[in-house]
């Protein structure tokens, strides 16, 4: 719900609404219209959401903000014949007036209580998985306090999206912040204000516009300096001092180092199926027996020192909560497929992610009584690597043979890169191509599976039954 007398000061709004409701809910798709509600008309690539509101309007749709050009301006004139009861108002830009509504509408949601928080995710690797670890954490103890980034809609769009949802029963929102443009984390900081925040870890992602990873630290890291401005210093902000990167960011009132290294204030260390961290005397201890590597056992502790921090009478609760966590489709989840165990993530990756991902793997496969020599290991191309894709696809494929794997293919434009760093590894062109020979004789032969690659690869299309 959002005060509509905050709009008056959206500087890309070119009317004043006065509609005879003081608040309302703000949607910008159709299919998610519940009456009443205001609707903000963006622009799509291919169609014009002027064009499809009728039946929005029929339901009595009180207040529709549209972007301000001529065709549009016809377009409302016939509308307004028709639904006079609706008031139309224009703006410069749609996308902007959503993001300049979603900020007034954030700050006054802040100033209400100290206690509430917008605790922003940034990083390289694990913003994701972060953001779904701690917000089932949390809202598996606080139901309906809780509003968290869907899937991963973690943009310029699907920022304001998620704080819309911020109502005055919210306590805290989990927020993902996404970039692969440099400035991209700036606007979403600009947007949301957070007053606490992580950056999970630097590495080499989005390269292909970043450059390098100096770069890519440059852009992740703003939301330290965003978190810190924003409270005057006095705002939680977690500081990985085991990334090379981050560990020279310099401690501000409010922030905390963690990591392994003796020199962190939150201390960390790991144990069989999760990881304990010790701060300021005190020790938290998280166990899970779904998820797979160190890297996310280091996750799962994280999430749990940030909860505890927020809440630390819910301590025990939070506990229990993380031990049923469980990783959600086509990102780091165990499937069972024809008597087989397959380890999937056909989401995303890059080299540091892989690197992570592939040493979990293979703890895994030696806990659970298995030889390296029966697992089938799928690596498909790592995107946005720029001029480096020929260099760091050929250090994965020597990363995977120096682990000890054997029965290794590379699948994807990038494969001969990967062979290049492994020679005895299979290369295949596209999951289509490699399709009937892992369903015939991989599945056969090996009892345990590893598929990893970036989206566009699809790699989960190994398993369809079509």
């Amino acid at each position: 719900m959002i005060n509509l007398s905050l709009l008056k000061r959206c500087p890309s709004l070119k009317g004043e609404v006065s509609t005879s409701h003081s608040h309302l809910p703000f949607i910008t798709d159709t299919r998610k219209y519940h009456h009443p509600s205001a609707f903000v008309a963006i622009p799509g690539a291919k169609t014009n959401p002027l064009d499809v509101l009728t039946e929005l309007l029929g339901k009595g749709c009180p207040l529709v903000i549209f972007q301000d050009d001529a065709t549009n301006q016809d377009k409302v004139k016939e509308l307004q014949k028709q639904f006079p009861k609706t008031q139309f108002i224009p703006c410069t830009d749609s996308v902007t007036f959503l993001q300049e509504a979603t900020h007034e509408h954030i700050k006054e949601w802040k100033s209400k209580s100290p206690k509430n928080t917008v605790f922003a995710i940034s990083g390289s690797n694990g913003k994701t998985t972060h953001k779904e670890m701690l917000s089932f954490i949390l809202k598996t103890v606080l139901p309906g306090k809780i509003v968290a980034t869907e899937k991963n809609n973690n943009n310029h769009l699907g920022v304001p999206l998620t704080l819309l949802n911020v109502t005055d029963q919210t306590e805290m929102v989990v927020l993902e912040l996404g970039s692969n443009h440099p400035g991209e984390i700036k606007v979403l900081c600009d947007i949301a204000e957070p007053n606490a925040g992580l950056t999970t870890n630097i590495g080499a992602t989005h390269l292909e516009f970043f450059g390098t990873e100096e770069k890519v630290f440059e852009e992740e890291a703003y939301l330290y300096h965003a978190v810190k401005a924003v409270t005057k210093g006095s705002g939680f902000y977690l500081i990985n001092i085991d990334d090379k990167f981050l560990k020279s960011l310099e401690p501000f009132t409010g922030s905390v180092t963690y990591g392994e290294d003796a020199t962190a204030k939150a201390r960390i260390s790991y144990v069989e199926n999760g990881a304990i961290i010790r701060f300021n005397g005190q020790e938290i201890m998280g166990l899970n027996s779904h998820i797979t590597g160190k890297h996310n056992k280091l996750n799962l502790i994280t999430c749990l020192f940030i909860a505890t921090h927020f809440y630390p009478s819910l301590k025990q609760k939070f506990i229990e909560a993380a031990a049923e966590f469980r990783p959600t489709k086509n990102r780091s989840e165990w499937i069972e497929f024809e008597g087989r165990s397959v380890y999937l993530d056909a989401y995303n990756a890059n080299p540091s992610s892989m690197k992570a991902a592939l040493l979990g793997f293979k703890d895994s496969v030696l806990e659970q009584g298995f030889k390296l020599t029966d697992a089938c290991v799928v690596l498909g191309d790592m995107n946005e690597l720029g001029d480096s894709t020929p260099q760091y696809h050929r250090e994965v494929g020597q990363y995977v043979k120096e682990l000890g794997f054997t029965n290794v293919y590379f699948v994807g434009r990038f494969a001969s890169h990967y062979v290049s760093g492994d020679p005895q590894g299979h290369p295949k062109t596209s999951s289509a191509d490699f399709k009937s020979e892992y369903r015939g004789d991989c599945l056969k032969k090996f009892p345990i599976h590893f598929i990893k690659g970036s989206r566009s690869l699809q790699l989960e299309s190994l398993f369809d039954i079509t």
